[in-house]
């Protein structure tokens, strides 16, 4: 191969930076061998294309961003550019999650694929939050807040917000609280407080180790969700007089908790001990297996 040949080849990898490079490459072709000028324009090779993955990857890096924005109508939109790293770590957070529902999936799960990438996004979150080594902000854990009104949690309002999505129906402000802790705040209108209890835990962390240790998973029929991925359900909500106690709670999976507080959607009931799931049409799911082993007190 001749010396031309060589730096020929040389410019037609990258003409900008041989261009930068051309006086030290035809130095090179003027002093050494052809063996060893190939040797040379290898190993120039070689550190223009690392120092373009270098640039590549800091190019990544700057456009990173992500914008999530509440719709007029409470939906919130998420747009994102990650760089690699970032967009494989959540990639494979993502995978895990659709991996692990993917083993019970039940035939009446209607969710499209986008359906199931929301949820997952979802539970990848409310897990970070539910972690006990969160940092604490303004003195508090990191926590999903929801504003209700006195009559909501009874299905008679829809005076509920949340912080930043904004209102929403009392039926999933029943569904929230059905798992968390609540304090009382007496308004003199709509802007004057008056009046702020304590915190109140509505299930003690004694009581949910003690649903834990009883149902271990979510309890709808099918479902293997562990119980870091479920709330302690009030079967009767302790809103209409149901008793914060271990024959009153169930675990379930946040999916079918929504799907047991929807409107017209499954029922679920507590027969001698025994959960019972029944469809919209009253038709029985499945018999579930007898809580702790025998009846409630």
């Amino acid at each position: 191969m001749s010396t031309v040949r060589v730096l020929s080849s040389a410019r037609d990898a990258d003409p900008a930076a041989f261009e930068r490079a051309e006086a030290q490459l035809v130095e090179a072709a003027r002093i050494h061998s052809i063996g060893d000028l190939q040797k040379v324009a290898a190993y120039w090779r070689q550190r223009v294309e690392r120092e373009r993955a270098l640039e590549g990857e800091d190019e990544h890096w700057a456009r990173r961003r992500l914008h999530a924005s509440v719709s007029y109508l409470g939906t919130v939109r998420v747009d994102a550019d990650l760089d690699p790293e970032t967009g494989e770590t959540l990639l494979t957070a993502l995978g895990a999650v659709l991996d692990a529902e993917s083993r019970s999936r039940r035939e009446d799960d209607d969710r499209t694929p986008a359906q199931r990438r929301a949820d997952a996004l979802g539970e990848i979150c409310r897990q970070w939050l539910d972690r006990s080594d969160r940092p604490t902000v303004a003195g508090e854990r990191p926590h999903l807040s929801v504003t209700v009104g006195a009559d909501a949690l009874g299905g008679a309002g829809s005076d509920s917000e949340l912080d930043h999505a904004g209102p929403i129906p009392a039926e999933i402000a029943r569904r929230l609280a059905c798992d968390a802790s609540v304090m009382r705040v007496v308004m003199s209108g709509r802007s004057e407080p008056l009046d702020v209890g304590r915190r109140t835990p509505v299930v003690s962390p004694a009581i949910r180790r003690a649903v834990i240790v009883r149902d271990r998973r979510c309890r709808f029929p099918g479902c293997d969700r562990p119980h870091t991925w479920c709330d302690a359900h009030h079967v009767v909500h302790w809103a209409e007089g149901g008793p914060t106690a271990l024959a009153n709670l169930v675990l379930l999976c946040r999916r079918h908790h929504r799907m047991v507080h929807r409107p017209r959607g499954f029922r679920l009931e507590l027969e001698h001990g025994r959960p019972i799931f029944r469809r919209p049409d009253g038709s029985l799911l499945r018999d579930g297996p007898t809580l702790g082993g025998r009846a409630p007190p």
